[in-house]
């Protein structure tokens, strides 16, 4: 609950931010009829979001505690890296995407087949979820337990590299043999100013969880992974 707060206030203080560039915390916190100083301990992780706090922010914010609760549907658990790095290959998440399917199967034939891995990395992997209780057993069937995963992106460990070079290898994979009515590859190139990245990649954040909305709430038949990519072409600082 906290975390979802934070994301939400974050969301919010972006979205005032665009709406006027010279809005600043100050501002924005007197707005939620709160201290500054409050809200930037809690946005930075230093102050817990007590249950009445949390529901002045929300008040703040002009949304009910249910509605709330219907923009995160599912517990959102942010991995550690030692948790991340027993799962890092991509088809640890593939799988759990794929229990959403309705003629899922843990058998690790079917699995290899739609994944096209080995069925030995299948019947691993399954092993693994199934003893993290990441994959739950309800009803004589397996399913993907309610909650979002998230790994802990901004930490520097090579886990967590390992595992976006395989999500570039698939996607060069997918350039060179999927057929272009099933995926879409784009780019653009241009001059930014630096300072702007923290609020792009909230931007982006936002983006990701809106589209993902979009998409799963239709017939689940088949997995996909969107991948976005904002990097440097110049050296940070220029020439040293």
């Amino acid at each position: 609950m906290n975390e979802m707060i934070i994301e939400k206030l974050n969301e919010e203080f972006l979205k005032a931010k665009l709406r006027n560039p010279a809005i600043s915390l100050r501002a924005f916190a007197k707005r939620l009829d709160m201290q500054a100083s409050a809200l930037s301990e809690i946005l930075n992780g230093k102050r817990t979001i007590t249950e009445k706090m949390g529901k002045r922010i929300l008040d703040g914010l002009g949304l009910s505690e249910v509605e709330f609760r219907g923009d995160y549907s599912k517990e959102d658990i942010k991995l550690s890296c030692l948790d991340f790095k027993v799962i890092s290959d991509w088809y640890f998440f593939a799988i759990l995407s794929l229990a959403e399917i309705d003629d899922f199967s843990v058998d690790p034939i079917w699995i290899a087949k739609r994944l096209n891995i080995s069925q030995k990395d299948a019947k691993n992997a399954v092993r693994i979820l199934i003893k993290k209780q990441m994959l739950i057993e309800e009803n004589g069937r397996f399913r993907a337990s309610h909650v979002n995963f998230s790994t802990p992106t901004e930490i520097r460990d090579l886990s967590i590299k390992q595992h976006t070079l395989q999500s570039l290898e698939l996607a060069r994979d997918s350039l060179l043999e999927d057929p272009i009515d099933s995926r879409d590859f784009s780019t653009i190139t241009m001059a930014i100013d630096p300072e702007k990245i923290p609020e792009a990649k909230l931007m982006i954040s936002k983006f990701r969880k809106k589209l993902m909305k979009k998409l799963e709430s239709g017939k689940k038949k088949e997995v996909y992974k969107l991948a976005i990519q904002l990097f440097p072409l110049t050296k940070i600082g220029g020439l040293k």
